[in-house]
């Protein structure tokens, strides 16, 4: 047998115990077929433990899951404390402290039965979003002035760099070269309204002119969501800035299962 993987175990908070060790399960089925071992650590970082230490993720702990293969990370979140104050500590800086700037989102529907999307079929629903993951409105540049007043000002900075944008972009052109499934890679962005995004638009088209087999496709996000649902068949990979890759790989699983129940009031928490 080759390399043993090193696999780092953060359950998180609410459901993500309970599904980080399903995946356990799998991970276990999957070794066996496959012929790999692994070994995993398991660390207590979660609201859990930020309530009995008042630690959430210190720089020890983050140069050690830094030397891991894999971390299995569970849900994050907890309304005993403060809203993203875990999720800050923990999934913020785990993402910018291990410099994880590519968030891969797959999307394949496995059988028609399991779509609420009418008369839709798995080779329609088989596509990979690549969101940007370090950038745009996550840096945490931010602030209030008159906090709590009538005239109380709030400021979130959107930041984009074209080190940033560029290594998401290339990531997904290799991608959709990789796939073979359609050769085609949308980005999806708003740059008409929020002209800073025009820098994805000229660096999606500069990267573009190394991959000519590669169709380059465009879509708004608001346009985007409505083509997911109605037409899911048109994507492949998409590549999408932070935010809004956010937002639409949310919407992304809706098209290969149920929609389930409405959120309640007191909604599970999860990962951000």
């Amino acid at each position: 047998m080759g390399k043993t993987y090193e696999i780092a175990v953060v359950a998180g908070d609410g459901v993500g115990p309970e599904v980080v060790r399903e995946g356990l399960r799998v991970l276990e089925a999957v070794s066996r077929i496959d012929g790999f071992a692994y070994r995993t650590t398991a660390f207590p970082h979660g609201t859990e433990h930020y309530l009995k230490t008042g630690e959430l993720l210190p720089d020890s702990a983050l140069r050690e899951l830094g030397g891991f293969d894999a971390i299995l990370l569970g849900a994050i979140g907890d309304p005993r404390v403060e809203t993203g104050l875990v999720e800050r500590g923990v999934i913020a800086g785990l993402r910018f402290g291990l410099d994880l700037y590519i968030n891969l989102r797959p999307v394949k529907l496995y059988h028609a039965d399991l779509s609420p999307l009418k008369n839709k079929k798995p080779e329609d629903v088989d596509m990979v979003f690549v969101r940007e993951n370090t950038e745009d409105l996550y840096v945490g540049i931010h602030g209030f002035f008159k906090k709590g007043t009538p005239d109380e000002v709030a400021i979130q900075e959107m930041v984009m760099t074209r080190k940033g944008v560029e290594r998401a972009v290339r990531y997904a052109y290799e991608l959709a070269a990789k796939r073979r499934a359609k050769n085609r890679l949308t980005l999806i962005d708003k740059a008409n309204a929020l002209r800073g995004q025009d820098l994805w638009t000229r660096v999606f088209a500069e990267v573009g002119k190394e991959y000519p087999t590669i169709h380059q496709d465009h879509a708004y996000i608001d346009a985007a969501c409505m083509w997911l649902l109605k037409n899911p068949e048109w994507f492949d990979v998409a590549v999408v800035p932070n935010m809004f890759g956010d937002i639409i790989t949310d919407l992304g699983p809706r098209s290969r299962a149920g929609w389930g129940s409405p959120p309640r009031a007191t909604s599970t928490p999860a990962s951000r």
